[in-house]
């Protein structure tokens, strides 16, 4: 499995984080809220995600871009969810099991912002827009 190039050890305890600076996250959320896309982020339940992780042993989480009709406008948008194994597989049941191992516990923004944060902003404010 390819790791992140941003990826980062923590001299203190050797693991590996993918954390960036503000500056740089800053950009890139303004440059996707410059491309006018409504929805600027999405809540995750981290105990929902702590749980694909310890329930089903996954290495990983991979999230799939989804997009839901029967939602009301601004809604639509969804993130779906499957446990992933150490080389990158999704494990999902090929053998006819009841349970998918596909989730969808999130919650985009707008309505579920955080107001306070810096990486809140209207759309279009990205570079320069109003």
């Amino acid at each position: 499995m390819e790791t992140n190039e941003n990826a980062r050890f923590n001299d203190n305890d050797l693991q590996t984080t993918f954390e960036i600076p503000l500056d740089e996250a800053i950009t890139w959320v303004k440059a996707w809220a410059d491309r006018g896309n409504f929805v600027k982020n999405f809540l995750i339940d981290a105990s929902e995600l702590q749980g694909i992780i310890n329930e089903h042993g996954a290495s990983y989480v991979r999230v799939y871009f989804a997009w839901d009709d029967t939602m009301e406008e601004g809604r639509k948008e969804k993130l779906v969810m499957t446990p992933t194994d150490e080389f990158g597989n999704d494990m999902i049941p090929k053998d006819g099991k009841p349970t998918s191992n596909v989730f969808d516990f999130t919650n985009p923004c707008p309505p579920t912002c955080s107001p306070d944060s810096p990486l809140n902003f209207p759309t279009g404010a990205g570079n320069g827009g109003n």
